[in-house]
């Protein structure tokens, strides 16, 4: 493991290599003032006009950076560092004095909080993510300072701050730390939280230890009991043999490192000073309990020092984390391990292109390095413990996770059948699967839970457990055990934990069953809406005109097709594993295949003037259309999810000739930043559509870019052999063609807003924890990569017209390690080849393309080389 100070030097030299064009560091610029730089590392300059961040963590704890130098975490409800308000005073805060003149000249050491009065001085900032730590490095005066955090498997936090004196002289210099930890179960703070919190200091007993805090918070569990929550915060000191320590004060009052009630960080008056006077070696109740220091030494060449911060709910743990010792050098070895297990688990999927065509504006370092940090926020939307957004209802989404675990299972198939068997003990003995679930601490606690029937959470779960078994062909799955949850009130979310128990298959049927039981069986067939589909914000649908009902027949084209889908997986399914015994459940599937795919032909497809349209979906007793001729609104407009999902449900394999509606349907929906999920969108106050005209025009689902489901559409054009336009749409969706972007632009945001009377031009509203990063990732490994699993074996299928001349993709086939190039030499006839033997494909008439089939049975070596020459 490398010094931290020589990985500080060498970071610093590709900031000026870049500032001073000195390298081809252009080939791997991204919007955001942001760039790739060496080892897939991210280095992000300054801005104020978005912001970038980095979760790090395992098991679904959280511990979130940003290119401002704001950092929370929190792990479910719990949260050791609670999120500051954007333009806040920061509840981690770092920074350094310099000693001139007999003046402190006082330097955040991360770009919050500003200090106004140093703001005129030559300070270097930039920020850099890498795969397991965040650097936040300074220059000032022949002075390169950083900060480096991290957290390692058992959730404790680790800072490190270096001062480099490139000087030559010795400066008398102090850091100084400020930590405001919250360690409690809440989505924010109140009032009181200081009456049961209380920080205290103790003495350093080691000679590389400063001394340690000692955060105590308390919770009420009843009106008469509490539980402790302790904090333990060490911290170590490292100089060089020519530097010194002069002195190290200590504070655990907020009132005395800022100077009062009336003052923040943003006016650190103790800094100025240079000292906090008096002591303060305890904390609690009258005011804000902080940890609180200032380390003044002299430097020769480096000094370094280490902050740990643990946490834990017995005295026995408080102690053992009190009597740690660690030295600089174990901290460095607790990163790499970190790092390494992080590089060997990213081996198990590799993705890369070279060589990009003429024009092409997609630059194969930029698109390598964005794969790579793609998959990364696949996992973090797969392992999730909820309260993400830190509100109420941010909690675990049935369909959030599925359609992630669909992505995560290409490389950590393990990781995905734990996430997958921990929800589906979450589902009503029916088959109703909750929109959100939450992990109860304990076996008697009942969880927090979203009940509202969007009709469409199941459905996911079919697909993803079917993609699993045809990739991994664990078959054992569908016999493990799993629970199940009485909803026992929607209104108020309470629901109690059921006696019964049965398989992961039987808990297919379930699902498969409440999303039958759920139509229109007077008139369509088709599958009603209920509380909504995907389309969160389009919640109307399935209102009833009835005041005695709260859901009428209203339908979800979408929900439809995609139940028609689960129909053909479920039938496939159960004539690979037993034909003969499960005869009554196929027949009883298919007849309901044939009866919505009948509905959905009949209703769904309107005609006019000749011209067929896909709707989105209809009201109840279809007394009005949505995504038709003529809306509610009066106006004719198209939806994108309909028009996908026919062609991804595969309903659009039995007759082609509806592409050209797609089609017209989507260059309707085209703009400047993709695919819209409306055209146009829902003004104020439309009736029977639900929420989604609150939302301001070309906002979200109203009328924008909302990406995912521009990623359907995507999907949906390659699968329709429509490779180029797929091709010139995902460009438009992808962060790192855009100019500018207003979140971090080396993974996927959630939408691209568009309005120029409200001065939105291409902001999204978060990024990370959206969907349209695992429908992405399977767009690169089914369809343009082309490499698709079924039961029997796989299919090989790279699409056509692929920017790049050249392609590789490494993925394991449980013990097997296939890896798959692509060359385009212009040919005019596809030739596959594996081990170098050629091999014959066939053409598939629905994608447009030669693909080769490979059985399963012949994957058996060590590695498998499969050649694709174009």
């Amino acid at each position: 493991m490398k010094d931290i100070t020589v990985i500080v030097r060498e970071f610093s030299k590709q900031y000026h290599d870049i500032i001073d064009n000195k390298s081809d560091y252009d080939n791997n610029k991204m919007p955001g003032n942001s760039y790739f730089i060496n080892n897939n590392n991210i280095l992000v300059m300054p801005r104020d006009d978005g912001e970038c961040r980095y979760p790090y963590g395992e098991d679904g704890f959280n511990f979130w950076t940003y290119s401002s130098g704001y950092m929370h975490c929190n792990e479910g409800l719990f949260s050791p560092f609670i999120r500051a308000a954007e333009g806040a005073e920061p509840k981690i805060a770092f920074f350094a004095g310099i000693n001139d003149k007999n003046k402190n000249i006082v330097i955040p050491l991360l770009s919050v909080p500003v200090i106004e009065e140093n703001e005129h001085l030559a300070i270097i900032r930039y920020t850099i993510f890498t795969m397991g730590a965040t650097y936040y490095i300074t220059e000032y005066d022949d002075i390169l300072f950083a900060v480096r955090a991290f957290v390692d498997k058992n959730n404790k936090i680790y800072f490190t701050i270096v001062v480099i004196n490139d000087n030559n002289n010795l400066r008398e210099i102090f850091i100084s730390s400020y930590l405001n930890p919250f360690l409690k179960n809440a989505i924010m703070e109140n009032s009181t939280d200081r009456w049961f919190r209380q920080v205290s200091y103790i003495g350093a007993d080691k000679v590389n230890k400063l001394g340690s805090f000692v955060i105590e918070t308390y919770e009420e569990l009843d009106r008469s009991s509490m539980k402790a929550n302790y904090g333990i915060i060490n911290r170590y000191i490292k100089l060089d043999e020519n530097s010194n320590l002069i002195k190290s004060e200590i504070t655990t009052s907020r009132y005395r490192y800022v100077g009062g009630v009336r003052r923040s960080l943003h006016t650190p008056s103790a800094l100025y000073n240079g000292t906090f006077g008096i002591q303060q070696p305890v904390c609690t109740f009258t005011e804000t309990a902080i940890a609180g220091d200032i380390v003044k030494i002299n430097v020769n060449q480096k000094a370094r020092i280490d902050l740990t911060l643990g946490y834990c709910f017995t005295n026995e743990e408080k102690d053992e984390l009190l009597s740690e010792d660690i030295w600089s050098s174990a901290v460095d070895n607790i990163l790499y391990s970190i790092e390494k297990e992080e590089k060997d688990k990213q081996a198990r999927l590799k993705l890369s292109f070279s060589h990009e065509t003429k024009d092409s504006m997609l630059k194969p370092n930029v698109v390598n390095s964005f794969l790579v940090h793609l998959k990364k926020q696949v996992e973090f939307c797969s392992v999730i413990k909820g309260y993400i957004q830190l509100s109420s209802f941010s909690l675990i989404g049935i369909r959030d996770v599925f359609q992630a675990v669909e992505g995560l299972l290409y490389w950590q198939p393990k990781v995905a059948r734990n996430k997958m068997l921990e929800a589906l003990n979450f589902i009503a003995p029916n088959g109703r699967c909750p929109r959100q679930y939450s992990l109860p601490k304990t076996d008697d606690e009942q969880p927090a839970m979203d009940l509202r029937p969007f009709i469409d959470q199941g459905v996911w779960v079919i697909s993803t457990i079917v993609s699993y078994l045809k990739f991994t062909g664990d078959f054992d799955f569908l016999n493990e055990r799993c629970g199940y949850y009485n909803f026992i009130n929607d209104k108020t979310h309470i629901v109690q934990k059921s006696h019964k128990e049965s398989n992961v298959l039987q808990h297919l049927f379930d699902i498969m069953n409440y999303l039958l039981i759920n139509r229109d069986y007077n008139n369509t067939k088709c599958v009603c809406a209920l509380y909504g589909d995907w389309n969160d914000a389009l919640d109307g649908l399935g209102v009833s005109m009835d005041d005695t009902k709260e859901y009428g027949t209203g339908v979800s084209v979408m929900a439809s097709l995609q139940v028609y889908q689960n129909l053909n997986e479920m039938i496939e399914l159960l004539q690979f594993i037993d034909k003969n015994k499960y005869t009554d459940k196929i027949q009883e599937y298919k007849k309901a295949k044939e009866e919505i795919e009948q509905g959905l032909k009949d209703h769904a497809i309107i005609t006019k003037d000749d011209v067929k349209k896909i709707v989105h979906g209809w009201g109840d007793d279809k007394s009005y259309y949505v995504g038709s001729f003529d809306d509610p609104d009066g106006v004719e407009r198209d939806g994108l999810t309909s028009n996908a999902f026919w062609v991804l449900s595969g309903l659009y394999d039995q007759d082609t000739s509806i592409e050209s509606s797609i089609i017209r349907a989507f260059a309707r929906l085209d703009s400047k930043y993709g695919l819209k999920t409306f055209e146009p969108y829902f003004e104020k106050g439309i009736k029977g559509v639900g929420r989604i005209p609150n939302l301001p025009a070309g906002t979200a689902e109203n009328g924008a870019p909302y990406i995912h489901a521009s990623m359907f559409g995507i999907m949906a054009l390659f699968r329709m052999g429509c490779s180029e336009l797929a091709f010139e749409q995902l460009i438009k969706s992808l962060p790192i063609t855009h100019e500018k972007i207003s979140c971090s632009p080396y993974i996927m945001p959630n939408s691209y807003g568009y309005n120029k009377q409200k001065f939105i031009d291409g902001e999204s509203m978060h990024d990370w924890q959206t969907g349209s990063s695992n429908v992405l990732l399977k767009i690169f490994i089914k369809y343009i990569f082309g490499f698709q699993p079924e039961y029997e074996g796989i299919w090989i299928q790279p699409a056509k017209n692929i920017p790049f001349q050249n392609f590789e993709l490494t993925i394991f086939l449980n013990d097997t390690k296939v890896v798959l190039h692509y060359e385009n030499k212009g040919n005019a006839k596809r030739k596959f080849f594996i081990d170098n033997i050629e091999k014959q494909g066939v053409y598939d008439y629905v994608m447009k393309l030669n693909k080769l089939w490979i059985d399963k049975a012949v994957i058996y070596k060590d590695v498998m080389s499969i050649k694709v020459i174009d």
